[in-house]
């Protein structure tokens, strides 16, 4: 079959399970994932260097002007496809006995089942999970590039970040992911942080990486 350059492509792309939660709730609808530029560290920290990307969401164009005002670029191909694609998503799974749902999902199985069951079940890491165990697919509708710490508070609760509710003599705010405070956050950007950390690094959150923000909505084919 002859591929055209409308086809909508599917590539497959990993969630932890808290992630894949706020997915299921609908309060992820955004994620952010570090360019895969080539270049050194020592040219990306540049701070006059300039990024643009093209109108489908599927080329960034990194320029570096150096002292001499010579420009140098590096064309990178979005991983993760392009606007109107889609992506399926991975996520920690198993098989069933059941011949109607031959899959378990870790996220799903954690609501439904008792905990003394649910935390002797060995899940299978979701960089395993097959295609057609998948049951969530997702639509985007815009890619962009930017800087990691250039996030706002906005895109944070795009991102899926938690919102903790008070507890007695306590009060609201937002999940602390690094595990070392009880108390939650006044703000998503720094929940956010601590997520990235938590998943990254600090070396990585440090670094301040270019990253690709991309926006998804589930589609009508998922459960």
């Amino acid at each position: 079959m002859t591929t055209t350059a409308t086809e909508i492509k599917e590539r497959p792309i990993l969630f932890s399970t808290p992630m894949v939660q706020a997915i299921v709730d609908g309060t992820k609808t955004q994620t952010r994932r570090v360019v895969k530029h080539g270049l050194s560290d020592s040219t990306m920290s540049k701070p006059d260097i300039k990024a643009s990307i093209t109108d489908n969401g599927q080329m960034v164009h990194f320029k570096v002007v150096d002292g001499k005002l010579r420009e140098s670029f590096c064309g990178i191909k979005c991983p993760y496809g392009q606007i109107g694609d889609r992506l399926w998503v991975r996520e920690a799974w198993d098989y069933s006995d059941s011949l109607e749902e031959p899959y378990l999902y870790r996220q799903k199985e954690m609501e439904e089942w008792l905990p003394e069951v649910f935390n002797r079940m060995k899940w299978k890491p979701s960089i395993h999970m097959p295609k057609e165990a998948c049951r969530i697919k997702l639509e985007i509708p815009n890619i962009r590039v930017e800087r990691l710490h250039d996030i706002t508070e906005e895109d944070a609760i795009a991102e899926g970040v938690l919102w903790v509710d008070a507890v007695p003599g306590g009060f609201s705010g937002w999940k602390d992911y690094s595990g070392k405070n009880l108390a939650p956050l006044e703000s998503a950007k720094v929940s956010f942080k601590t997520l990235w950390i938590s998943i990254n690094g600090k070396e990585s959150w440090d670094a301040n990486p270019w990253v690709w923000v991309v926006d998804f909505k589930k589609t009508d084919q998922s459960n």
